[in-house]
């Protein structure tokens, strides 16, 4: 099989790069920008919001706008009817819920399949490394904490909300643990992922099902929330851009090799000549590393049979580059 090319980048903190040094590829990333004027009696609701929408299949999420202050329809900032918390910036902040028990009305218990959608500013280029990051916060009123979040980046609006679409769960571009975001300060989601190539469409929600669901009680507020136990989140300022340069912008360089890829139970990296000392690094698809080695010289064989299937990052970092590749795991 043939060895990849791999992306180069001249810093080695890819996933703590700033958005500054590239384009945010997100419009409206923090929510502010909606068609309603404040005077309106609809005022600021997610509806309204310029560039965001959301899946046909699934219901809005809902957004939270100090525009609505004065309307005490509980969607203000920072006082609303799901607690209190202000904006990480500016004056808004989208609400999504991951989980919904012992229903009162016609939504069925589980994922209430809330899920943000927006077109990216621009198509993804092939075979680049590209960061996804958002703050977030859990509203006080949640009756339960969730174990994961999902950014699906993907070609077009998906039209299906459950496991017959590649939007959910393991096809997720990324996947973040929150099972530690509480409802005090908001809390830094970091993933990263390499593009196929002309994506132009991002997905958040959760993204898992019935018994996947990973989550814990906290208390019963459902007296706050219209009778039902829900899980809710806040997020604000979500950004996507293109943290590494990609596969076809460093051709001449000399650069790793890795096989096989699709890999089952080892994957091979031959280094680059006279790299010297180097470190080798696969990463899930939500960033966090999974298994990191120095080498020395020569090659390096890992070992992955006991890793799950689906899509790693594999990172190769010698002096002041760093190499960047992706490597699916197949059973």
């Amino acid at each position: 099989m043939l060895a990849h090319r791999w992306s180069l980048t001249l810093s080695v903190g890819l996933s703590v790069a700033s958005a500054s040094q590239s384009q945010n590829l997100v419009p409206n990333s923090s929510f502010e920008v909606f068609t309603m004027n404040c005077t309106s009696a609809a005022a600021a609701a997610y509806g309204y919001l310029e560039d965001w929408d959301y899946i046909m299949c699934s219901t809005p999420p809902g957004l939270m706008h100090a525009c609505n202050n004065a309307l005490n329809n509980g969607s203000g900032v920072p006082q609303n009817a799901l607690g209190y918390q202000n904006a990480h910036s500016g004056d808004a902040y989208a609400v999504i819920s991951t989980l919904l028990v012992h229903s009162q009305g016609p939504a069925e218990d589980g994922n209430p399949q809330k899920y943000a959608n927006v077109d990216l500013i621009e198509p993804l280029a092939a075979d680049r490394l590209y960061c996804v990051r958002l703050w977030m916060n859990m509203a006080d009123s949640s009756c339960y904490r969730t174990g994961a979040f999902h950014a699906f980046i993907g070609y077009g609006v998906p039209n299906v909300c459950n496991y017959q679409d590649t939007a959910w769960d393991t096809h997720a571009s990324v996947t973040w643990d929150i099972s530690t975001v509480d409802t005090s300060e908001w809390s830094l989601l970091e993933g990263e992922f390499v593009a196929n190539g002309g994506e132009t469409n991002l997905t958040l929600g959760a993204f898992q099902f019935e018994d996947e669901i990973d989550s814990t009680f906290i208390a019963d507020y459902s007296g706050l929330t219209e009778g039902v136990l829900t899980s809710k989140y806040f997020i604000d300022d979500v950004e996507v851009w293109a943290c590494s340069v990609g596969w076809n912008e460093q051709r001449g360089q000399n650069a790793p090799s890795v096989y096989p890829n699709p890999a089952t139970e080892h994957v091979t990296i031959q280094l680059p000549m006279a790299s010297g000392k180097a470190r080798v690094e696969l990463l899930g698809a939500d960033g966090r590393l999974v298994m990191g080695h120095l080498v020395s010289e020569g090659s390096i064989k890992l070992n992955v049979a006991q890793l799950p299937q689906g899509q790693y990052i594999l990172r190769v970092l010698t002096g002041d580059r760093v190499f960047v590749d992706k490597i699916v795991i197949v059973r």
